[in-house]
């Protein structure tokens, strides 16, 4: 994950579950409501802005209204178009 306004590292995390309100994702820093963010999986980039980010045991529980995003060609972009389709058909999805 890249925060896309601020000149910082990459943080590292894992991907929660997909909804049809977005994406959970688990990191280790707390993210803020309106944060343009860049979510890299493989070969695929999602774009979109945090909703929420909240402490839960030891992490943060960071949720992101995908607004774009931009598929590769691998099995696991596959797996993820099938996915989006279901719970974000209104999300466009690029090749």
């Amino acid at each position: 994950m890249t925060r896309l306004k601020r000149k910082e590292p990459r943080v590292c995390g894992r991907l929660e579950d997909v909804s049809d309100s977005g994406v959970c994702v688990i990191l280790p820093c707390e993210l803020h409501p309106d944060e343009m963010v860049k979510l890299e999986a493989a070969d695929s980039t999602l774009y979109g802005y945090v909703i929420h980010s909240a402490w839960t045991r030891n992490a943060y529980r960071t949720g992101i209204e995908i607004e774009h995003v931009l598929l590769g060609g691998t099995d696991l972009a596959d797996l993820l178009r099938s996915v989006l389709q279901v719970t974000l058909p209104e999300v466009p999805l690029q090749n």
